[in-house]
């Protein structure tokens, strides 16, 4: 999964696009599955980021969570 830039407008449904393709790939791992949809849930109904400090917090749990996603995966592998 890619991390979106820091220049461009965040793009919600992209961000849940990835999310949501990264969740099936790791369909497997209860770990990985339920990080993947408690960020879904914190996004759901957002149609866009209410101010920048918001959108700054969006991307920064965003980043935090494909972050874990990689070292729950790098862990199950190693397992």
């Amino acid at each position: 999964m890619k991390e979106q830039p820091h220049h461009a407008t965040l793009d919600l449904i992209e961000m849940r696009r990835q999310l949501t393709a990264l969740r099936s790939k790791h369909s497997g791992n209860l770990p990985i599955t339920s990080l993947l949809n408690r960020f879904l849930v914190k996004i759901a109904f957002l149609a866009e980021p209410r101010d920048l400090a918001h959108e700054q917090y969006l991307r920064s749990e965003f980043e935090r969570t494909l972050t874990k996603v990689k070292e729950i995966a790098a862990r199950a592998k190693s397992d």
